[in-house]
């Protein structure tokens, strides 16, 4: 017999010769401090992979030997885990950089390592040295951004900054590249961690280009208990802002509300109008304001204003009208109503149909027209299913003509996804056979004919089968 070992593992053959055992485990019990020094410094040389793993170890092990690690050596260590961790993650988001991309199993792997850097800073024992160290290293890959890291390293650059030093020092990195976007990442800095008003206001001044440029300032000025300063702001933002305005209004009407200052509510609506932004917004709310203050004739006018500018939900603008308006005039609007709704949702069109009792309206629609798909649409994948499952019960055995075509249509020339989409209407036919119209039999003769239709085609059978 013969053994060794293998991995730790001990390994016993069949052997003419007999061989002392030799136990590497049991070896290195026996070594002292100077040699066990040089076996891993020699490990250490050969497989410089293994430094980062030693490092670990001693992370792991910190707390059962404090007599042998101080604060200092706890600051040390980490910060020799931050580069281990960030080379390794560098060596990645470098190549991506190169290639704008690479490998998802790559990908997942620097962020892993990146994860860890995370798990350094938020133990909070990091040396500043090595923080704005780390910072010169990671923005020299940050600003090449053809990586796909740029979102995870700014984060991590948000994480590691908690001293003035090391905040200052990362707007200093920010501001080696100017842009708006960095910009915005320098003022957020000064506002909310170096407390720098000053420093934000210079800035800030110099960027008030969108509308969440001005809420942003308005925001600043609120919390300062400057109101006046505020409201300036926001009025000047509805009027020269970019893009999204809503906090900007939302903020004014607030404000006007509360006073019930209803001329310049007025001018708010007419602002938004003039400037074809938050219309909708703006009658909505002056629909309420009014509805609010009893006023019927300045509720009615907003609230059918607010309608020309409704883009979806349109079957519960109908019920909003109808809810409100008296019945006179509802019974003068509902028909012009009922036909815009009908040429530009024609859902939300068939839903009011159910609603008013136009059960025939909607059994003939389903029945006749394809659906107008559009992938905005919740009914998209599902055709006017939603419609026919509601007249199930008055129309049986149209709904089963209904489902059944439309598995018919995903039979011939199908493969296994239409197959089962075919199953599914299937099987919404055969519940209203058995558990509306009594009538298993009848579903048993139509679907054995129909299995014999497609003999030829074995996936669908097998997927069939289930039924």
């Amino acid at each position: 017999m013969y053994s060794y070992e293998k991995g730790g593992k001990l390994i016993v053959t069949e052997n003419s010769m007999q061989s002392e055992r030799f136990s590497l485990h049991e070896r290195l019990r026996f070594l002292n401090t100077s040699e066990f020094y040089d076996l891993v410094s020699t490990l250490l040389i050969k497989k410089p992979e293994l430094y980062q793993l030693v490092m670990e170890w001693f992370k792991e092990k910190q707390e059962s030997m404090p007599e042998t690690m101080t604060d200092n050596d706890t600051v040390s260590l980490n910060d020799n885990l931050l580069f281990e961790y960030w080379e390794d993650a560098r060596s990645i988001i470098s190549e991506f950089n190169e290639l704008g991309g690479g490998p998802e199993e790559e990908e997942e792997e620097a962020f892993g390592y990146l994860e860890k850097i995370s798990g350094l800073i938020e133990e909070g024992s990091l040396s500043t040295a090595a923080k704005l160290e780390f910072l010169d290293e990671a923005f020299e890959e940050y600003n090449i951004h053809n990586s796909g890291f740029e979102d995870g390293l700014m984060e991590i650059f948000f994480e590691i900054c908690q001293t003035k030093e090391e905040w200052e020092y990362l707007v200093k990195k920010l501001d080696e590249h100017p842009s708006n976007w960095r910009k915005e990442r320098i003022m957020n800095i000064q506002r909310e961690y170096l407390h720098n008003d000053e420093a934000y206001l210079q800035e800030r001044m110099q960027i008030l280009i969108y509308g969440m440029n001005y809420w942003d300032l308005v925001k600043f000025y609120v919390e300062k208990g400057d109101p006046d300063k505020a409201l300036e702001t926001a009025e000047e933002g509805i009027l020269k802002g970019e893009g999204r305005l809503t906090e900007l209004f939302e903020f004014l009407w607030e404000y006007f509300s509360k006073k019930g200052d209803t001329a310049n509510l007025e001018r708010l609506v007419q602002t938004a109008l003039s400037r074809n932004t938050e219309e909708k917004n703006m009658l909505d709310r002056s629909f309420e304001y009014y509805r609010l203050k009893g006023d019927y004739e300045h509720a009615k006018d907003a609230l059918l204003r607010s309608f020309k500018f409704a883009r979806q939900q349109y079957y519960a603008e109908y019920k909003r009208m109808k809810k409100f308006l008296k019945a006179c005039d509802w019974k003068s609007i509902e028909p012009e109503i009922f036909d815009k709704i009908k040429e530009k949702d024609f859902y939300d069109y068939l839903r009011i149909c159910l609603y008013k009792g136009m059960k025939e309206t909607v059994l003939e629609s389903i029945l006749s027209l394809k659906p107008p798909y559009s992938r905005f649409s919740s009914s998209y994948e599902n055709g006017f299913d939603e419609f026919a499952d509601k007249l199930t019960n008055d129309f049986p055995e149209k709904i089963i003509e209904y489902y059944w075509q439309k598995a018919y249509r995903n039979i011939p020339g199908g493969n296994r996804k239409t197959y089962h989409s075919a199953v599914k209407d299937l099987e919404k036919a055969k519940n209203i056979y058995i558990y509306v119209l009594r009538n298993e039999d009848g579903w048993a003769k139509r679907f054995s004919d129909l299995k014999s239709e497609f003999k030829k085609r074995p996936a669908f059978l097998e997927i069939a089968s289930e039924l």
